[in-house]
């Protein structure tokens, strides 16, 4: 090949790869404030006929990139037993610390008046999320226009819908 051909290939190879670089970039959280909500099921049984089970919406709120919240709403199935959890857990401190992942310090877990679930059963919950009580970090991946994919450190939590 000669010298021309070989400098062709690799400009479009460039402005191919820049193209799409953009396009991953722009299918990101583009702007504040963020919010997106989902129901989702956890069954969180440890033991063979004990039933540790949550049922919630979740509504999470980036109010900013340095603060925000995640609302935990629904009920908890523990045994024969059904308790209520709702809960918001306040965000601050946030960061964004690579191009779809956010970390934010969790400053307060606020329970409301009708919460009935046992904070030791709450934490369980909590530990799915987090990696430990003081922070939560988060992946936001734009699925298409309206859809979200939240995930943690561990694994992915659930799809959403902006709003």
């Amino acid at each position: 090949m000669n010298r021309s051909k070989v400098f062709i290939l690799a400009f479009t190879a460039l402005v191919l790869a820049v193209i799409l670089g953009f396009s991953y970039v722009l299918h990101q959280i583009e702007s504040f404030p963020f919010r997106c909500m989902t129901f989702t099921r956890y069954d969180l049984s440890r033991k063979e006929g004990e039933v540790t089970e949550f049922a919630v919406t979740q509504g999470l709120r980036f109010e900013s990139k340095h603060s925000g919240y995640l609302l935990l709403n629904g009920q908890l199935v523990s045994g024969s037993e059904t308790m209520i959890i709702n809960r918001r857990i306040v965000l601050s401190q946030g960061e964004k610390i690579d191009y779809n992942t956010y970390r934010y310090a969790i400053s307060n877990i606020a329970i409301a008046a009708n919460d009935t679930t046992p904070d030791n059963f709450f934490n369980i919950l909590l530990a799915e999320m987090t990696l430990g009580p003081s922070y939560l970090q988060l992946n936001v991946d734009k699925v298409d226009d309206h859809s979200y994919l939240i995930s943690g450190p561990l694994a992915y939590l659930f799809t959403c819908h902006h709003y």
